[in-house]
């Protein structure tokens, strides 16, 4: 398969250029079944709002960006009151651009922010149980399996269960199996 991250793929801050592209990409079949707990989007500017309306302290929004098309997008989202020390992170990636590099330059662009730039000693990110491609990867990056969420979204007539996957970055120093 290509390795699209050696072939001109540029990964940037999220501006206003991106939002037609992103809610092409939150409205795929793909990221609605196995990354969205919600239907689709009706409007970039329904989509705008609700990034926008993520509840944090500080947003980091990164996307990744081919040929003027942006592909991928990726948001570390600090806590506060208390938390700090913790962020959750959001990726999803165009279906057709999966398994080439994307989601792992993502991943690596926002694990960086959180040790360099937020210091976080804790990042985590809730997946479907069944999203096995996202499980591998963040493993990959030294994510770990801390909680079941059983039964977490319904798809029609079924449940998915979900996971809650951290990695601890204990002042800021990496842990010997992350990528």
């Amino acid at each position: 398969m290509d390795d699209v991250v050696n072939d001109g793929l540029r990964i940037r801050l999220r501006d206003g250029r991106d939002i037609a592209d992103l809610l092409a990409l939150f409205n795929e079949e793909r990221f609605l079944r196995y990354a969205s707990a919600r239907g689709p989007f009706a409007s970039a500017a329904e989509l705008e709002a609700w990034l926008s309306a993520v509840t944090c302290a500080k947003r980091y929004e990164t996307v990744a960006v081919l040929a003027g098309r942006t592909i991928g997008f990726a948001g570390l989202y600090v806590m506060g009151e208390g938390l700090e020390h913790s962020g959750w992170i959001l990726i999803g990636v165009r279906e057709e651009f999966q398994a080439r590099g994307v989601g792992a330059r993502l991943l690596k662009t926002l694990v960086g922010a959180a040790t360099v730039v937020f210091r976080l000693r804790r990042v985590q990110l809730t997946v479907f149980g069944d999203n096995d491609p996202a499980i591998k990867l963040y493993r990959r990056f030294g994510f770990e399996i801390e909680g079941r969420h059983q039964d977490f979204v319904r798809r029609g007539e079924n449940f998915v269960d979900g996971y809650t996957m951290a990695r601890l970055n204990i002042a800021g120093v990496r842990r010997p199996d992350a990528a």
